[in-house]
């Protein structure tokens, strides 16, 4: 079934592009709303060098699309869902996280759902 292999090497890849902790940090942050990437660099506490490196990636698979709004460029969620199946996946590597107690997983989930809620900075 050569849609299937087509459609699980296109899944694989794209998670392979956001296996990176800064990067899921990032697309959880950009559900607020547009960001630059001076404000997302300060709100995660990574360069502005970085934060462009991650959003270039992120970009290439079209996860995140920018906008020139006059000096400034935003960057956004090109499919604002994507932070939401992030935060419902932390239920499926629950039990794999054994640094971080449950509560500590509900706790993050509630502040990363929180933010969704939140205007962007």
């Amino acid at each position: 079934m050569p849609s299937r292999k087509i459609v699980a090497n296109e899944l694989a890849h794209v998670l392979r592009q956001i296996s990176h902790p800064d990067r899921i940090r990032l697309l959880l942050k950009l559900q607020a709303g547009e960001m630059t990437v001076n404000d997302i660099g300060d709100a995660l506490e990574i360069s502005p060098t970085r934060v462009s490196q991650h959003l270039g990636v992120l970009r290439a698979i079209a996860l995140v699309e920018t906008e020139t709004h006059g000096q400034k460029r935003v960057y956004r969620l090109a499919q604002p869902d994507l932070a939401l199946w992030l935060i419902e996946g932390i239920d499926f590597i629950a039990h794999r996280l054994s640094r971080a107690t449950p509560v500590d997983i509900q706790h993050a989930k509630q502040l990363w759902q929180a933010e969704a809620t939140e205007p962007a900075i």
